[in-house]
């Protein structure tokens, strides 16, 4: 009887990653982590956008609310005691939050007497931190045409609902860096500025402004956008800069 031989090989030893083939992995990896990131700060991006507008809109809606319980006029943009000290701005009205807010409670119970943070532009809250004053950089008001600011006593510069024949083409609120926004510091605006001075208009969502009209429409304006608005509708006396302009 044969008996058959039986052969034993010694297995093939495995071949390891040579260092190409690890270069071209850690490159995939790096370009895949790039994607990723970009993706994630597009999303984020867009998502300020959303919520920045949806506060501006709620701004307008609480202001138009506060106009027709003041016979039309709305917010002051500030407003001064007997002897003409600054009592508050527009955001610190306790009348408007009542609007803006409605009856908000803190975690202990007691009524909420300034913005929320989820009413702030996003860019800004997590830039400055939790606490009200960030209004002043998130977004400001319109204080062209209405006059009498200074120290004046009881002073309220307002502006009154039937004292704006464009309501489509005035802005009331934007994004900006200042609880007001004015017309020479239209183009103060550097790249990441969250500071509370100068009245500037920001232009930090892509590069351009968020702003909301009158009438509650939304609408994104670059410095482009503001040259040309200047240049055909006559600068500071335009309606978008000037509510009571014809």
């Amino acid at each position: 009887m044969r008996t058959k031989a039986i052969h034993l090989h010694s297995p093939t030893p495995s071949r390891g990653f040579t260092l190409t083939e690890l270069l071209v992995v850690i490159l995939i990896i790096a370009v895949l982590a790039a994607l990723s990131i970009t993706g994630v700060q597009r999303m984020r991006s867009s998502a300020d956008k959303v919520t920045s507008a949806r506060s501006l809109n709620q701004l307008q809606i609480a202001n138009t609310a506060y106009a027709s319980d003041h016979n039309g006029n709305y917010v002051p943009i500030i407003e001064n005691d007997d002897k003409g000290t600054l009592r508050g701005r527009w955001y610190q009205n306790q009348e408007y939050l009542k609007f803006l807010i409605g009856d908000m409670l803190d975690a202990s119970g007691i009524q909420v007497k300034a913005v929320p943070p989820s009413l702030l532009d996003p860019k800004v809250y997590r830039a400055r931190g939790p606490f009200y004053q960030s209004m002043a950089a998130s977004f400001g008001m319109t204080d062209n045409g209405v006059g009498g600011q200074g120290t004046v006593p009881n002073a309220a510069p307002s502006h009154n609902i039937n004292r704006i024949p464009n309501p489509s083409q005035s802005m009331v609120f934007a994004t900006s860096t200042d609880f007001r926004v004015t017309y020479n510091s239209r183009f103060n605006y550097k790249d990441g500025d969250t500071k509370t001075s100068d009245g500037a208009m920001a232009y930090r969502h892509n590069k351009k402004a968020l702003v909301v009209y009158f009438d509650g429409h939304i609408g994104e304006l670059s410095k482009g956008d503001i040259k040309q608005i200047d240049d055909s509708r006559g600068g500071k006396n335009s309606a978008f800069w000037k509510p009571t302009a014809q």
